[in-house]
């Protein structure tokens, strides 16, 4: 069988990308390389791997400073690999990726390619139910924190989320997978597909299908057709699936490897940036963070942002600095970047960047700002700590006007792009409700460039006959 689109990938690109051309009359395929996981149980499948991030001009870093302990502690890049890849543990943020937050925001960065995500964006949060966090959903500590921030001189603006507020028991679990199904991730979409293809209204022009537990190794293509992908199923089997167009949305971590498989390799895997965050949080007992909705407002400052954020890996230095603290009794910021894109991914998988004095001034401004509300905010000085640092966002590793075009097509016709890989530069912002935007872009060209495929063939049949 010879599948119109195979789609590569369950995430926020891949599943809204299957979305948006099923029910067309078209017969696609979607692989995963991982499994089903029941919902509350995401966070159980976070697959850390190291950073190689060096430090430029490390001799000035102030790695003495006891203040900067992320400096002291090996770089991590964060993935998951499941279906709804890593949506199900996103913290739900929404953010629009626009000129207002970050003037090298995403939608610029874009419009320097004469690509326009603004009609898709609006979309996007149609689509994911996205609204700013209601003032009566923010809990007890973030409140203060607000009022702390304002008294300050910041505005505390509410995180946009894709949570449907009224079904919302503020548990503060979201990295955890909703068990009540009220925050958005792509298993929703994924989910819908299977759901409409069974269903006896459904439209059933062409099948829909998933396999799972399935990774593809390299995309087939003859000269600059694609042909479909050669994978590796569950059991171990090598496997080839035909198709006239394929959809790569396995992750900046992932496209790339395929790609050079696949004899794909100029600028593939170059330009790599991590969105770098890192924790900084104390003890304040009873605080009980952990209990409220994550992230529920922010403080811009162009490129990085800080908002109230608990992590349990703060717990372990907290106590070392003698204080009986429980995950009760954290309160902490996330600090975000936009890291300069001076990655690279090799061929093993594993990636290298540099930290540049840029990108660790903006830490450590950011780092001051943290501990200047949380100190006001009655925690402990002597007990405030960092994580490492940490990429969970990482993309730009098959950059538009690199190695995609405007339409998010690679030099090998009929084969396209529609993950965080096919941003230029670092957002320092949640991508999630871009990917997404992007990804229904990407479908609109797709289906057109098939509509054209099919005038093309059937001109070609009749001009056979004649």
């Amino acid at each position: 069988m010879i599948y119109d689109v195979i789609v590569v990938g369950t995430g926020a690109g891949g599943a809204t990308a299957a979305r948006e051309i099923t029910n067309k009359g078209l017969n696609i395929l979607i692989l995963e390389k991982g499994s089903f996981y029941p919902r509350g149980t995401a966070i159980n499948h976070i697959l850390n791997s190291k950073l190689d991030l060096k430090i430029e001009n490390e001799e000035h870093a102030e790695k003495g400073d006891e203040r900067y302990d992320f400096l002291h502690q090996p770089a991590e890049l964060m993935q998951v690999n499941a279906i709804g890849g890593t949506t199900p543990v996103s913290l739900a943020n929404a953010c629009y990726a626009c000129t207002s937050c970050y003037a090298n925001s995403v939608t610029a960065q874009f419009k320097l390619h004469d690509l326009d995500l603004f009609e898709e964006l609006i979309e996007a949060s149609r689509d994911l139910n996205v609204g700013a966090l209601p003032a009566d959903m923010m809990g007890p500590t973030t409140r203060r924190i607000v009022e702390i921030g304002e008294k300050l001189g910041h505005f505390m603006e509410p995180m946009p989320k894709f949570i449907d507020f009224e079904k919302c028991n503020k548990c503060g679990e979201c990295i955890n997978g909703c068990k009540r199904g009220v925050k958005w991730d792509s298993t929703d979409f994924i989910d819908e597909l299977i759901n409409s293809h069974n269903s006896p209204n459904a439209l059933n022009e062409g099948e829909t299908s998933i396999i799972t537990d399935f990774e593809v190794t390299r995309v087939l293509h003859k000269g600059r057709i694609v042909e479909g992908v050669e994978g590796i199923d569950e059991g171990g089997n090598k496997k080839e699936f035909k198709a006239r167009r394929v959809v790569l949305a396995a992750g900046s971590l992932n496209t790339p490897v395929i790609l050079k498989n696949s004899g794909i390799n100029e600028g593939v895997g170059e330009g790599l940036f991590t969105d770098l965050f890192i924790t900084v949080g104390g003890y304040l007992k009873g605080a009980k963070l952990n209990k409220e909705i994550p992230m529920a407002v922010k403080l811009e400052f162009g490129p990085y942002f800080i908002s109230p954020h608990f992590s349990t890996q703060i717990l372990h230095s907290i106590r070392e600095r003698g204080f009986d603290a429980g995950y009760e009794d954290i309160v902490g910021f996330m600090v975000k970047i936009a890291d300069e894109a001076n990655g690279k991914l090799h061929d093993d998988g594993s990636a290298e960047k540099t930290l540049t004095v840029r990108d660790l001034n903006l830490l450590k401004e950011g780092y001051k700002k943290a501990v200047e509300i949380l100190v006001k905010l009655g925690v402990a000085q002597e007990s405030i700590s960092s994580t490492a640092m940490r990429g969970a966002h990482p993309g730009g590793t098959a950059a538009i006007g690199v190695v995609v075009d405007s339409n998010l097509e690679t030099r090998i016709k009929g084969l396209y792009i529609s993950d965080a890989s096919v941003i230029p530069q670092a957002p320092g912002r949640p991508p999630i409700l871009t990917i997404t935007a992007i990804a229904k872009r990407l479908s609109k060209k797709l289906l057109k460039s098939l509509d054209n495929g099919y005038m093309n063939q059937e001109k070609a049949s009749e001009k056979c006959s004649k």
